[in-house]
């Protein structure tokens, strides 16, 4: 792994309670592919640049100057102050890459700006950890695997030679309040006790537990840690041929985890409960990956563990009554601060340590952190090419379920970020003859048709991206470029018009809704109508339909002539059908658990191509509150450019009039996800005063003036657009 992404997780909480937010100076946040503003050749139509409405980082921060990368490496010259990290400072404050004065009970920093104050609970002297049982008078002390970390110097001293120094920013006193504070509530569930072993930063190995795998980074290993706590229970499992030491647990049974400490397992059923494939956007998952292999590899592996463990107590405190963040950024403090351990030990990297980055990368994306998200995409392809190929990783579902995961993520920065993939089209192509070969041994597999159907249109929004990233660098004519934009068109229509019969079954349908009731005047769409949505295992047609309509919608957009009337109501079409799908599937009370999540990109993109009034402002405006209400955070640059298209600034503070649906901690959650955010974008702050009129073309009420008019019948919509000059 480059020095990079050592950085990079180094300037995170989990390495020493610095900033989840904040970016290394030292390293280049993105993806190594270049990229331009544009996403083609100069357009006239509104939408040139759809990373704009959706609060997607402006490409300009996605390269940093060598000047500024290596800033951290000569110490002469700084005007930051270097200092050991601190382990006994107040959590929030260590999680803002900030220095605490440690005073108790609320520090100064968070007295000011009237944020939650918690520190580490106290932890039991050096030595105690290795007897196995401590004595204790009284109750016994409650402690979260996190706070031995927090406040342990002796655990941590086997990493305090690897971890580089942090900087200390400097601060203006007058902090924005936060829109809540919470008080001291009892912690839920029950955290182990205090004659559980320490979790000491030590103590890591990736993939199966095998000798050669393990390896002590500083103190002996206690008897009692976590991985000695487990029972060597034997896991049914495969392994990918061609890469040694994989292994993937494949018995669909609930694992045992009695051997974890209790919030740990906890959490783990909580997870395997309630949490799917549709909370990680994935469309399918015939093979219940996400219970079995995910789960299966976590338990052997420290920090997916807590990577894994942090996203369930994540969607858990969304629901408990009395839910903390910090109950969360326990847990991915210390996965990110495992993985670092492990990846300075120079170890070989496996399938866990690809795992843990794309479980990170995931969580970012529910905090709307896009530029933390494609740091960890870097890592992720350099750790998923070295891994596999694009032969071997079709080997195996797991490795097939892995390379799904990441190839998300590649093709929507891709396509985002105007910029190419950064897997090469091989891999798409490969992943596409693959389920072709399937489907032709197994011409009765549904889930091949699925699969086949998903990996097709992933590759035609692949070479979307790949229009739009040469486009953007005018490597191509005008001409050439609406030659290619042609071909894509086609292939979209082929993708919808050549499907599977046997995907649209009529016997899947649901042409009955409970409790269904006539269109109100709020209302927008019938989501009551029949043929819209599919009953599993045809529910992934529905998600893979709507998901159509968005690419259409996305790729319409990037056409180099101006719109005609007729492709305009088309566009509006395609929009309604996103805006129906998503009612439905809300609505209908079958509906798998996360499928309004994985429906948030295409509800984005539908936003934009909705009629301009009150009515369907403030649906969308319901759905995205929805939507952060299940924990998938609207970044406030997306709010800012929501609230430049809906004409009401209220939309930067929440969706919805009066508060509501706004719950303490969504609020929270809100605030820490806006202050992470600002000091990722603030490292990149020198190169963006380098840039003017970026995206110049899409500001709204300043270079264009969008005028939208629907008639009452046809539906038809126009849009003038009056560039100013530069």
């Amino acid at each position: 792994m480059s020095d990079y992404y050592h950085h990079f997780l180094s300037s995170m909480a989990g390495a020493g309670g610095q900033s989840m937010g904040s970016q290394p100076e030292s390293s280049p946040p993105i993806p190594h592919h270049q990229t331009m503003p544009m996403a083609g050749p100069p357009l006239t139509n509104p939408y040139q640049s759809l990373g704009y409405f959706t609060g997607f980082p402006e490409p300009i921060m996605f390269n940093a100057p060598k000047a500024q990368r290596s800033r951290r490496k000569s110490a002469p010259g700084l005007d930051h102050i270097k200092h050991r990290r601190t382990r006994s400072g107040c959590y929030t404050c260590r999680s803002r890459r900030v220095k605490c004065d440690e005073v108790r009970p609320i520090c100064e920093r968070c007295r000011k700006g009237k944020r939650e104050c918690n520190y580490p609970e106290p932890t039991p002297a050096k030595g105690a950890a290795s007897t196995g049982s401590r004595e204790s008078s009284g109750q016994s002390q409650q402690t979260s695997p996190s706070s031995s970390h927090g406040g342990d110097d002796d655990e941590d001293a086997g990493l305090e030679s690897s971890l580089d120094p942090i900087l200390d920013e400097e601060e203006d006193d007058t902090e924005p309040q936060s829109a809540t504070t919470q008080s001291s509530m009892p912690i839920f569930p029950p955290r182990r006790t205090s004659t559980a072993s320490t979790f000491g930063l030590q103590r890591i190995a990736t993939g199966p537990r095998q000798e050669s795998e393990t390896r002590s980074l500083g103190a002996n290993h206690s008897s009692s840690s976590p991985s000695a706590l487990r029972t060597k229970n034997s896991m049914s499992g495969l392994s990918t041929p061609g890469l040694p030491g994989t292994f993937f647990p494949t018995s669909s049974a609930r694992p045992d985890w009695s051997s974890f400490p209790t919030d740990v397992q906890f959490y783990l059923n909580y997870f395997y409960d309630n949490i799917g494939h549709y909370h990680y956007c994935m469309v399918n998952d015939s093979d219940d990956f996400f219970r079995t292999v995910l789960l299966g590899m976590a338990a052997r592996n420290d920090a997916l563990l807590y990577a894994v463990v942090g996203f369930s107590a994540y969607h858990y405190m969304l629901k408990a009554p009395n839910g903390r963040i910090k109950d969360f950024l326990h847990y991915y403090n210390l996965s990110v601060s495992l993985l670092l351990a492990f990846l300075k030990s120079k170890e070989r990297h496996n399938t866990a340590t690809l795992l843990t980055i794309l479980q990170l990368a995931t969580m970012e994306e529910y905090l709307g952190d896009w530029v933390n998200l494609m740091g960890h995409q870097k890592a992720a392809l350099e750790v998923l090419t070295q891994l596999f190929s694009p032969q071997t990783v079709m080997q195996s579902p797991a490795s097939r379920m892995i390379l799904t995961w990441y190839a998300r993520f590649d093709v929507f920065i891709g396509i985002m970020g105007s910029c190419e993939t950064s897997l090469p089209r091989e891999w798409f192509a490969t992943n596409v003859a693959y389920y072709d070969s399937k489907i032709a041994e197994e011409p009765g597999n549904l889930s091949w048709k699925i699969e086949s159907a998903s990996a097709r249109l992933r590759f035609i929004a692949m070479e979307m991206s790949h229009l739009f990233g040469r486009g953007a660098r005018k490597e191509v004519s005008e001409e050439e470029y609406a030659v290619e934009h042609d071909r894509l068109s086609m292939a979209l229509e082929e993708w919808k018009n050549g499907r599977e019969p046997t995907l649209e079954d009529p016997s899947h349908l649901v042409t009955e809704f409970e409790n269904s009731h006539v269109m109100g005047p709020d209302d927008i769409v019938s989501p009551f109508v029949p043929g819209i949505l599919f009953r599993p295992p045809l529910f992934a047609w529905t998600i893979l339909t709507c998901e159509w309509h968005s690419i259409v919608l996305m790729h319409a957009s990037q056409a180099v002539s101006e719109p005609s009337d007729e492709t305009r109501e088309r566009m509006m079409e395609h929009a309604h059908a996103i805006c129906q799908t998503c009612q439905t599937v809300q609505l209908w009370p079958l509906s798998p658990g996360g499928s309004m999540i994985i429906l948030h990109p295409c509800l984005a993109i539908a936003s934009l191509f909705v009629p301009r009034d009150t009515k369907h402002d403030m649906w969308i405006r319901r759905k995205f509150a929805l939507l952060e209400g299940m924990g998938y955070i609207s970044p406030k640059t997306m709010r800012t450019r929501m609230a430049e298209l809906f004409n009401d600034q209220s939309c930067l503070h929440w969706w919805l009039p009066n508060h509501e649906g706004f719950t303490p901690i969504l609020q929270t959650i809100r605030n820490f996800a806006d202050d992470r955010n600002a000091a990722a974008v603030s490292t990149q702050g020198d190169n963006l005063g380098q840039v003017r009129h970026v995206f110049s073309k899409m500001e709204i009420g300043q270079q264009t003036d969008i005028k939208m008019e629907r008639g009452s019948n046809s539906g038809s919509r126009e849009i003038k657009s009056e560039s100013s000059s530069a």
